[in-house]
């Protein structure tokens, strides 16, 4: 007599062909357990595309206007323009974390303040762009893991109901199996975007870091030589954002 897995596998239809009556079939006979496992994935997945969904749309803002506070940055530096212009555009743009910076540091002149001062600032700043990302990277964590409980859970009803029923038919093991391979199919789908999110946010956010980086070591250098302004020979050449594929989300 054949195995019953394999009489499974060859009777029931590719995952491709399951329509979503045939999906929510599947669910719905689901035990319990497995659909509480289910319903916890949907959870993650809806807080993953959320927190995605609402860091890249900031990212992006934040993105556009580091590229106008460079250009601002641009004329203070090499045309002599006045250090106040980029106070006033900071003001008119607080919520830009570079701003957030050149306004921490607007009073002061010593170096070592505006270091200290600086690095606050960015400190916070990258703090709250990092806000929610524990929870992508408790789902890339804790999804497999859930879709592997759900599965030996399946695979364990189907041997129990071998064993109850005395009997190795189709009928009596496709349940757990249909189980523990929906709750596979749910945990993958819920870790595989994550991980893509949340690799794609901490890039996102390392590069306004950088950003802030830069900003102080201009600020630092512009106190340092007593004057608001610093000679495009004397200062970091990088001091806009260097020029990378996908600069937006």
């Amino acid at each position: 007599m054949g195995s019953p897995f394999l009489s499974l596998a060859v009777l029931l239809p590719p995952p491709c062909t399951l329509g979503p009556g045939e999906l929510m079939g599947l669910i719905a006979g689901s035990s319990f357990f497995g659909k509480t496992i289910l319903l916890i994935l949907l959870v993650m997945s809806l807080l993953s595309w959320a927190v995605f969904i609402d860091k890249a749309r900031n990212l992006g803002r934040i993105r556009s206007g580091h590229m106008a506070f460079w250009q601002v940055c641009e004329g203070w530096l090499d045309q002599g323009a006045p250090s106040g212009g980029i106070s006033t555009w900071s003001r008119e743009h607080f919520d830009l974390p570079l701003a957030s910076l050149v306004l921490e540091t607007e009073s002061l002149h010593e170096v070592p303040a505006i270091r200290r001062a600086a690095e606050r600032a960015a400190y916070l700043e990258t703090e709250n762009l990092e806000r929610y990302l524990i929870l992508l990277s408790t789902a890339v964590t804790i999804s497999p893991f859930l879709g592997l409980l759900g599965t030996v859970w399946g695979i364990m009803s189907a041997f129990w109901d071998m064993s109850t029923m005395h009997s190795a038919n189709l009928t009596v093991v496709a349940p757990g199996i249909a189980e523990a391979l929906v709750t596979t199919i749910a945990g993958l789908s819920v870790a595989i975007p994550a991980v893509i999110f949340y690799n794609m946010l901490v890039r996102k956010i390392d590069l306004v870091a950088n950003e802030m980086d830069r900003l102080r070591t201009i600020l630092e250098e512009a106190a340092g030589g007593g004057r608001g302004t610093v000679l495009p020979g004397e200062r970091d050449q990088a001091q806009g954002p260097d020029a990378h594929p996908g600069g937006r989300i």
